[in-house]
Formats: C-alpha cells, structure tokens, sequence
C-alpha cells in the first residue's frame, strides 16, 4: 500500500500513523474483539483476580492496535504484566503459549483454527473498527468507495452485523 502496488486494502484498523500513510473508508467494515487467551491446562491467571496478570508475560503483536489497547486496559486496571512484542504468525505464537513460553496472548476472538488449541478466551480487553484502506494517491477510490458504501448502509444499516 504504502509503496503504491496496491490501490485498496480490507480489514484495516485505523491509527492515526496509519491515516498519514494512506485513505480511510469513512464507514467501517465491521469491529473486531481482543481477547487474552491463556492455556485452558494452566490455570495461574484467573478472570477472577485480575492482579494475577501481574509480572506475567503476555504476547501481542508489536506495534499493533491489540498492543495499544492492551498497554491502555493494564493502565486502567493498574496492573503491570510484561508485555512481549511479536512478529510471529498467530500459529506460532498460540505455540508459545501452549509451551509456557508466553502466559498468554492478546489477539480476536476467533484466531485461526481455533478447534487444534489448548488456548481459551479469558478476558476481553477491547475492540476496535476496521476499514478500508486506500491508496493516498487514489482519492478518486475513496470517493467511489464511501458512496457505495453509503447506498449500502442507507438501503440496509445492519448490513455489517449481518456480514
């Protein structure tokens, strides 16, 4: 996107890094959830006791909005676990986390097959829109896109819900 091969990316969380880098639909595609999911056979951090988060590590995408919103809920929560940057493919760290190199990992609420894990959802730490992304030198897309997604939402406004 950023180097102009592509004129029009989907499923694209907005950052305000990102909008000086490229176009933003003005309607969203959908939101997605993030959840911390632990190691359903290691039960050391409890819903329940949200302190027990503390000086545990947890893995989450580096410079991701999952990260932000992650530093943002321990910040309100006043709690202090160590936070794992990663670059690996969900796979992989689901691994780590299976292995006990990780305590957990924030990423959606549905990660890729899901049925091959040991890994549950335990306690949801935010959400956030995504939308299309336009190349910066194609406004013209962007126009086009924003009026038709407009049509959409004004012939059906639980288009997304319903997607």
């Amino acid at each position: 996107m950023k180097s102009g091969e592509l004129d029009l990316l989907s499923d694209v969380s907005y950052t305000n890094e990102r909008a000086g880098d490229m176009l933003f639909s003005s309607f969203s595609m959908g939101s997605e959830t993030y959840y911390l999911f632990v190691n359903a056979l290691d039960p050391d951090i409890s819903m329940h006791n949200l302190a027990s988060l503390n000086g545990k590590k947890i893995g989450v995408n580096k410079n991701s909005i999952q990260e932000q919103l992650f530093r943002g809920w321990l910040s309100a929560n006043g709690l202090n676990a160590q936070i794992i940057e990663l670059t690996d493919p969900e796979a992989i760290s689901i691994q780590r986390v299976e292995a006990g190199e990780l305590d957990g990992l924030i990423t959606l609420d549905s990660f890729e097959d899901a049925s091959h894990h040991s890994c549950v959802p335990l306690i949801k730490i935010g959400q956030s829109d995504f939308f299309f992304a336009i190349n910066k030198n194609r406004p013209d897309l962007q126009f086009e896109l924003n009026e038709a997604m407009n049509k959409i939402h004004d012939e059906n406004r639980f288009f997304n819900t319903q997607m």
